[in-house]
This record gives C-alpha cells, structure tokens and sequence, in this order.
C-alpha cells in the first residue's frame, strides 16, 4: 500500500469545515478480501469522529463515490488483539512529530468489502471532511492507510501499511486568548490545552528549550494568578512548598493542581484564564513570554473552558 500525497490548505479556520484529500495506489502481491482502512490523527478538541465524513473513489468503481465508518471501538485490529485500533496506532506512533499528546487517531473503514487479486493494480482518492476546532493552533496532522485484513501487523517492510505526517498547519479564528503549539516545544506547557473548570492540570516548565535565565537553578516555582467571571483575580505569587515545582528530568519541572482548590476560587465564580510564569526562590531571576517585537516579556497564559 502506498500513501503517495496528501491535499490540503495549511491554514484553517476554527470551527470551519476543512477539506483534506489522500491519493493512493495498492500494489496486489496475492489474493486478499479485505476492506480499505483509514485513520487520521487530529487535535482531542476537534471532536473529529463527530463531525468528520469519509468517502473514496477508485479506479476498481470508475469514480464512483463511496462511503467509509467509523470503526466499532470496540474492534481490534487484527494483529493487535485486545487493543482498539485508536490505543494501537498510539502505542506505535504516538503523535508522529506533535509535542503534545492531546491528539488521537481516529478511524475508518469502507463499508465495501473487496476481493483484490494478485497483481492488481488499484488507484484511490479518499476525501476527508472535517470540522477544525475551536482553539487556535499550530499543528501537524497524520493520515494512514490499512486494511482490515492485515490489521496493523507492522511487518518490517511496511508493505501493509503507509501514513504520512503534514507540515504545520496553523488554525486562525478561534479563542483570542488560547493559542496551542503542537509543532514546536516551548518554555511553558500547560495541559489540557482546552481545559475546563474542573480538569486537573498540569504546568510544565521546560528549560532545555534553549539558555534562558533560570539554567543555574535546581529550585523552580510557579508564579500565577487566575482571573473569573466575576472581574477577580486570585494569586499564588509567594515561593512556598504550593508552588515549588518538581523535577520531572533534566531541566523539565512540572505541578500538577485542581485550580478551583488552588487558587480558592469561590464556587460563585467561573476561572476564565490563568496567567503564569517560572522564578527562582528568592524571585531574582524568572522566565516569562518573549515579546517579538522586541518589547517587554509578559506572562504566560492559558485559558480555561467553562462546561
């Protein structure tokens, strides 16, 4: 099988429909019946099994449009027992090139079932429709071809199996005040991306990005204030065991916190975004949003879902 390219624009619009075509070709070695499979890996936030359709044509139907489903969550693959095709595709790629692991794959099969011949050759297009989501971001996605018969074996020589990644694609027109960068690593890391009132989250400070300003210190602390609803702001801006962050490795620390709790949020009010930034104990030294256009550094931010 052979995912020779993919179609698409690489900028969306949030909350808009987008299109994205996959051209392929199927080399036959022997007989098989079997359907066509497909998966795409997108953002959690797009919501993508609910509001994606898939249909091919190819050359075995003269362009005649047909249809793809979702697969049963249920269903395994067939070299993967015990495992839904979303866990198994995650536990062999992972995210492809992201760096954020808020992504799954999703995926479908043809609702035809085809008996392929030894030494056919088959040409297919399969087109994707699917809602963007609704946060900015920047993002790569990842499109991969299968079929139910051969069920991910992930034979050596990947005659089975063919995905590719796109380069980055930037949503626009979404949330002004979130912006998630699934391509490229940076100094903060706040997850969930698309967090709401009553998510744990976690914030990462990840320092081996490049030099920056806390490079000589082992004692990291989170600095943050969380604004609602209500026009208020609370904070957590003194350098205490609350907000001292742990070492997860090298020059990555991380705290993990319910922000309601945390911040003593009243239960009258609703978070609408926390702001943040990382400092040594003594407050002397701290790493914030870089301004690119030369201007003073700001904080970091995230907002928060209210559901």
């Amino acid at each position: 099988m052979y995912l020779d390219s993919i179609e698409y624009d690489t900028t969306l619009t949030a909350g808009k429909t987008a299109t994205f075509t996959v051209n392929m070709h199927i080399e036959a070695i022997q007989d098989n019946t079997s359907r066509l499979v497909f998966s795409i890996l997108v953002p959690k936030s797009w919501n993508t099994s609910t509001n994606t359709t898939v249909t091919y044509t190819s050359s075995y139907e003269d362009g005649v449009v047909k249809t793809m489903s979702l697969i049963p969550t249920a269903t395994s693959p067939k070299n993967q027992p015990g495992l839904s095709w979303a866990d198994a595709l995650k536990a062999h790629l992972g995210v492809g090139p992201n760096v954020i692991d808020e992504m799954e794959w999703v995926t479908y099969w043809s609702d035809d079932v085809y008996n392929v011949h030894n030494r056919d050759n088959v040409s297919a297009v399969i087109t994707i429709k699917a809602k963007v989501g609704p946060d900015n971001m920047n993002v790569k996605l990842g499109f991969l071809i299968n079929t139910s018969d051969d069920g991910l074996s992930w034979n050596t020589s990947n005659q089975y199996t063919d995905y590719k990644f796109t380069d980055c694609i930037n949503v626009i027109g979404g949330d002004q005040s979130a912006f998630i960068d699934f391509c490229e690593k940076h100094f903060n890391f706040f997850t969930p991306g698309n967090a709401t009132k009553n998510d744990i989250v976690t914030v990462k400070f990840q320092g081996d990005i490049q030099a920056n300003a806390l490079d000589g210190t082992n004692e990291i602390y989170l600095i943050a204030r969380a604004f609602t609803d209500a026009s208020h702001e609370y904070d957590v801006t003194s350098c205490t065991t609350k907000n001292h962050m742990k070492n997860e490795s090298g020059k990555t620390y991380s705290l993990t916190f319910w922000p309601a709790n945390y911040f003593g949020i009243p239960s009258t009010e609703e978070i609408t975004h926390i702001d943040y930034y990382f400092t040594n104990k003594d407050g002397s030294l701290s790493v914030m949003q870089p301004d690119d256009a030369g201007g003073p550094d700001t904080w970091f931010s995230s907002s928060i879902v209210c559901k």
